[in-house]
């Protein structure tokens, strides 16, 4: 399965939402689906997103913006799980 399709299927992804801040970092996956670093962002509510960031040129964060936590680790935890995906 390709990522697109992939991504289709499990998880909206969008840009993350205006004025969020990154507030943890992962390591970064690796895989044939490519090289992505997990994040933790936060919102100006108080929200934390999952978010992954494409390593390479001219890519860009997305952030899995429909399904909010309150805890920023449980939001990397969810990252590292998509980007994990992603890589495979």
């Amino acid at each position: 399965m390709n990522l697109a399709n992939w991504i289709s299927t499990s998880v909206t992804l969008s840009s993350p939402p205006p004025g969020s801040v990154n507030v943890l970092l992962g390591k970064k996956v690796e895989g044939p689906g490519g090289k992505w670093i997990p994040c933790a962002t936060k919102t100006a509510d108080g929200s934390y997103y999952s978010g992954l960031f494409q390593v390479g040129p001219g890519k860009r964060q997305v952030c899995a913006a429909s399904v909010p936590f309150h805890c920023p680790n449980k939001a990397l935890s969810r990252a590292i799980e998509l980007a994990s995906s992603a890589a495979a």
